[in-house]
């Protein structure tokens, strides 16, 4: 009962969606091919429309858990772990703000597409 009252109260700043959304652009940047990244971003999508909470949270994790060592990837599943558990609404911003930060990322072995 006490942990739907804290849900209900704790609302998903626009400060924190940035702020995930950078950390999964920079975790990113070093994990896996853009085949991969591919992916993992239509899984996730079709994740959020199930609107299933804890499998986009165990996708995200496993796909991080390569990068354990990285600061950024340790910072963003802190950052996750704050969040968690959220409304239904702040799970799609959430997770949207994610899959973002996932299509921004450039492979650091890759070559930048813009010049």
């Amino acid at each position: 009962m006490e942990k739907q009252k804290n849900l209900k109260n704790k609302k998903l700043s626009e400060d924190k969606l940035k702020i995930v959304k950078s950390l999964s652009t920079d975790a990113f940047s070093k994990i896996g091919s853009e085949n991969y990244k591919q992916k993992l971003i239509y899984n996730l999508l079709n994740i959020v429309k199930a609107n299933n909470q804890k499998e986009f949270l165990w996708t995200l994790l496993r796909a991080l858990n390569s990068q354990k060592d990285d600061a950024k990837a340790k910072e963003l599943v802190k950052e996750l772990k704050d969040i968690y558990p959220i409304s239904s609404g702040d799970f799609e911003k959430l997770a949207y703000s994610v899959i973002m930060g996932i299509m921004s990322a450039k492979s650091e072995t890759g070559g930048d597409l813009n010049g």
